[in-house]
């Protein structure tokens, strides 16, 4: 696949599959903001690269089928960036401690309708494992892993744990790991580091009038 630098510095702070994928815009405090998969190449590359939820085989056979079906790969982009909105809107009331939309619950159970039946067992000797049975050149198989993610976390016990980054830069959700439940930003490395430096500065600045 050609290089995306892009998309290769895109940090994966979400702590969850479906929480990454949401997170594909830059700054979700100040719209619009830079948006990393806003074409099927880049949601592709994402898919492959960063998320890892499919090969890189599969990823070529994807490839070719967009380019004898141009529209159906557009629209099959523009869903994905549907279900990402959905996603956000939905753990974001989560994170906020409010009740998900019944709209948004609605439509969800529409997309977990159509993903979900495709989820299978197979078995090797006496071990199961989880698998699709998609057609190999289907779209769906990027966005299934996705989908079925933030099935799980809605069920889970972790919805807690969800939290909105608490800089006011960024606005990406992520699943708090920490020991204590008090993390504020979805990195410290970068969303913490930049909001201690900020306040850093305005101390001192404020110290020497």
């Amino acid at each position: 696949m050609v290089k995306n630098i892009i998309i290769d510095e895109l940090d994966l702070d979400g702590g969850v599959l479906c929480l990454d994928l949401a997170n594909t815009v830059s700054d979700r405090q100040h719209m619009p903001g830079t948006d990393y998969v806003n074409n099927f190449d880049n949601l592709l590359y994402w898919a492959v690269k960063k998320a890892k939820v499919i090969s890189e085989g599969t990823a070529l056979v994807l490839q070719k089928r967009a380019l004898a079906e141009p529209a159906k790969a557009r629209q099959f982009c523009k869903e994905a960036i549907e279900l990402r909105e959905l996603i956000y809107h939905m753990f974001l009331q989560v994170s906020k401690n409010e009740a998900v939309s019944s709209g948004d619950l609605d439509t969800f159970n529409e997309i977990v309708k159509k993903y979900l039946p495709h989820l299978i067992l197979r078995q090797k000797g006496r071990d199961f494992s989880e698998a699709w049975n998609w057609e190999a050149d289907s779209f769906y198989q990027v966005l299934a892993p996705v989908v079925k993610t933030a099935y799980e976390l809605l069920l889970s016990d972790k919805l807690d744990r969800i939290k909105q980054c608490g800089s006011d830069h960024c606005g990406w959700l992520f699943l708090d790991t920490s020991k204590n439940g008090k993390r504020r930003w979805c990195s410290m490395k970068t969303c913490g580091s930049n909001d201690k430096a900020i306040k850093y500065y305005y101390r001192q600045k404020e110290s020497k009038e």
